[in-house]
């Protein structure tokens, strides 16, 4: 596998929820900036690795931001309260480890809690409990002790969790013979594959440019976005720096292929290639862009799949609307249990994304830009 997974695992453990996305920043850029011609900055943390001088430009971007907690209070009795820093589903919390970090950077561990379940009425017992109604217990007996601990309002906060590489095998249905066929997959295991999957995948795609002497005739931006999961910010800010001429988010995709989930809801699985983005609440994606990559996926027999979300968005949304608009397209990663202390995803699947964004960078060209608009 083509892969350097050792940055991944140094990136999904790092700290970077939306708004302190400082340490993992710092890391992307220390690796990714020897593949790069040139390193530019936007004002509020986004950072643009620039390959090439001439073309089209082509814009990759994969936001460094997790979802998390900024903490909101600290009660009489020691424990406290948060408030969430993207999308969160309240069931994923309780009695989960967490980490609080304070202004020298020390990391505070705690634990989310509630009432025991031993001592709640019938009543409470069938409601379901929202965040608002939890803490984070960090050994304390009162206000006193954790303010000693440099904990304050305003801190910020990430699921305590470890990359973890599983290694499994895939027993499935040829199609075309229907006998039964094995194959042997490495799974990754870890937080904020949201989306720090998206970032390597763009590193990767510069660091095979770069290493491979791959010719193309574009200027690529790989961007590593901040405060995509509290409102695209990051984006917004970075287009506006390049003015792109096609932008690709890279993201992770909601993986369909869990109990409970309809086809229809959410088709992507894992282990079936990177999913290509129909549609979803923030962009409709420019239609020749689209086929162009799907026509090239298929030419080089590269697996992917068409996917499509009813709600939320991507950086893409708002590279879109750059300048006078962009072609743009989202290339994602069908990811189990995203948004949550553990995300599972197919390093196969990353590599084939990687394999095939370096396609489409290669037969991109003016001539193919202008088509995607051209009536």
């Amino acid at each position: 596998m083509n892969l350097n997974i050792k940055e991944l695992e140094k990136w999904t453990n790092a700290f970077g929820p939306s708004g302190f996305e400082r340490d993992v920043t710092k890391q992307v850029k220390e690796y990714t900036q020897q593949f790069a011609d040139e390193v530019l900055q936007d004002r509020i943390g986004s950072i643009i690795f620039k390959k090439g001088d001439k073309g089209p430009k082509i814009m990759l971007a994969g936001h460094n931001d997790e979802v998390g907690f900024i903490v909101s209070g600290i009660n009489k009795s020691g424990f406290i309260t948060f408030n969430p820093l993207g999308g969160w589903w309240d069931q994923v919390l309780l009695s989960q480890r967490v980490l609080i970090k304070i202004r020298d950077g020390t990391l505070v561990k705690g634990v989310i809690c509630s009432k025991p379940p031993h001592i709640l009425t019938s009543e409470e017992r069938n409601k379901v409990l929202t965040k608002d109604k939890m803490f984070i217990d960090v050994g304390c007996k009162n206000d006193k002790e954790v303010k000693a601990l440099g904990v304050k309002i305003g801190d910020p906060i990430v699921p305590d969790a470890k990359f973890e590489l599983w290694k499994r095998k895939r027993i499935e249905k040829d199609e075309e013979t229907g006998k039964e066929i094995e194959r042997d997959v490495t799974l990754g295991v870890a937080k904020a594959f949201d989306d720090r999957v998206g970032m390597f995948i763009v590193s990767e795609v510069m660091r095979r440019l770069k290493e491979e002497k791959i010719k193309h005739p574009n200027q690529v931006f790989g961007v590593a976005t901040v405060q995509e999961e509290v409102g695209l910010r990051g984006a917004r800010t970075a287009a506006q720096v390049i003015k792109p001429d096609v932008g690709f988010a890279i993201e992770v995709d909601i993986a369909g292929d869990v109990p409970g989930v309809e086809k229809s809801q959410s088709p992507a699985e894992m282990s079936k290639g990177p999913s290509i983005l129909t549609a979803d609440g923030s962009m409709l994606p420019n239609p020749n862009l689209k086929h162009f990559v799907i026509d090239i996926a298929e030419e080089l027999g590269i697996d992917y799949q068409l996917s499509i979300l009813a709600r939320g968005g991507t950086d893409a949304g708002i590279i879109h609307l750059t300048g006078a608009g962009c072609p743009s397209l989202v290339i994602s990663i069908p990811t189990r249990h995203i948004h949550s202390h553990y995300g599972i995803l197919d390093l196969e699947d990353v590599e084939k994304a990687v394999n095939l964004l370096l396609e489409v960078i290669k037969r991109l060209d003016e001539k193919t830009v202008e088509s995607f608009t051209a009536l």
